[in-house]
């Protein structure tokens, strides 16, 4: 894992960040300025939209649902002209994070339990709506982009998962995967857009005092290792392995991936 400060901390943005620096099982580096995670860019202060530009994204890959999307609209500068794919991933199934604090703070679950409950929704990511990071690799294929941008609303839950898929075809470790979803913890803006919904859900409380504390609901609501472990777990259940997952499942071919390495992997 190559040290540099990964976090791009544009005014207004979400855990914006470069994917950049990290080793290979070939030996080599995932490319600096060309992969990029956060949150979304409807906050983005004037200045920040100049620099986002003048890193010449040329795909933006999307995950929200049209809700989110719709109330939080992503700002670009005038100049900045990005294909958009729009891929909706949500946890439809299972409990998502509103549900686990409700029965948090009713008694009804512990703590452990509710993080569980967080678990199932990246294995239902996983699992349920693996179309659409079939189609983040084929958009992200489609075109020579010269740079790209993955991200949903906070930057860490569906971008953790589409940005560990991409990390892990180009070959960077799982330890290094790991660590660079825990990276959500200290981004830019990425508390703040935590203690909105912790606030939020905390102040819809009715009836009895919580039976857990606030900064329960805010470990809730943060970046855990096994929520990613989770979803690691889960590709390897369907797929036989990571790999298998992302060949047999997402149908990224021995040739795709020699050419994403091709664009997004560099000598030392």
């Amino acid at each position: 894992m190559t040290d540099f400060d990964r976090h791009l901390r544009f005014p207004g943005t979400i855990n914006f960040r470069d994917m950049g620096g990290y080793r290979t099982s070939d030996g080599e580096q995932v490319a600096r300025g060309r992969l990029f995670r956060s949150g979304h860019l409807a906050h983005a202060e004037d200045s920040a939209l100049q620099e986002i530009a003048d890193l010449n994204i040329t795909l933006v890959c999307d995950f929200r649902i049209d809700d989110e999307r719709e109330e939080h609209p992503n700002r670009y500068h005038d100049d900045h002209s990005s294909e958009i794919e729009t891929l909706p991933i949500w946890p439809w199934k299972a409990p998502g994070a509103d549900v686990a604090a409700r029965k948090m703070m009713t008694g009804e679950i512990s703590a452990d339990e509710a993080a569980g409950y967080l678990g199932l929704g990246y294995r239902e990511f996983v699992r349920d709506q693996s179309d659409r990071f079939a189609k983040m690799f084929s958009a992200i294929l489609a075109g020579e982009h010269t740079a790209l941008l993955l991200h949903c609303s906070a930057g860490k839950d569906r971008t953790g998962i589409g940005s560990a898929l991409l990390l892990s075809t180009l070959g960077v470790s799982r330890s290094d995967v790991v660590a660079d979803y825990m990276q959500s913890l200290d981004g830019q803006g990425a508390h703040a857009q935590t203690m909105f919904y912790v606030e939020k859900d905390w102040a819809a409380h009715e009836g009895p005092e919580p039976a857990c504390t606030k900064d329960d609901i805010v470990t809730l609501f943060s970046v855990h290792p096994s929520k990613i472990r989770a979803a690691f777990d889960e590709m390897e259940q369907v797929g036989g392995s990571v790999d298998g997952y992302i060949r047999d499942v997402l149908g990224i071919t021995d040739d795709a991936r020699t050419e994403l390495k091709k664009r997004y992997v560099e000598l030392l």
